[in-house]
């Protein structure tokens, strides 16, 4: 994909956050690290309340999807805290590890449920 359409898809994704009421920035040439370069550039393309780290990545639309494995090893390693993907034209979909996925739910189902 061009650097131009996972640019966008960046933005889009930041724009989102900010419209759900989050401090969201886009780490400005994330992709353009040199891989074991030393470098002062954060590795994540998207900072959310400064505190949670994510990569954003959109692929064009295939029967099956398969992740990067150096996005797949950052989320399991505690580098990344989630990776935010599309096909092309479909909404966001969001990775996260299996125990801050179990987190949410402990959080939702103690929160007070709305009635009727």
């Amino acid at each position: 994909m061009s650097y131009a359409i996972g640019r966008r898809f960046e933005h889009l994704i930041k724009d989102k956050l900010r419209a759900a009421g989050f401090e969201a920035r886009r780490v400005v040439l994330s992709g353009r690290q040199t891989p074991g370069q030393i470098t002062d550039i954060l590795n994540a393309d998207l900072v959310v309340e400064e505190r949670f780290y994510g990569k954003a990545k959109t692929t064009k639309a295939k029967k099956y999807v398969s992740f990067p494995e150096n996005e797949i090893l950052e989320l399991e390693r505690g580098q990344q805290d989630f990776l935010v993907f599309n096909f092309k034209r479909t909404p966001p979909f969001v990775v996260i590890r299996f125990k801050d996925f179990l987190d949410l739910l402990r959080m939702w189902k103690e929160k007070p449920q709305k009635e009727g």
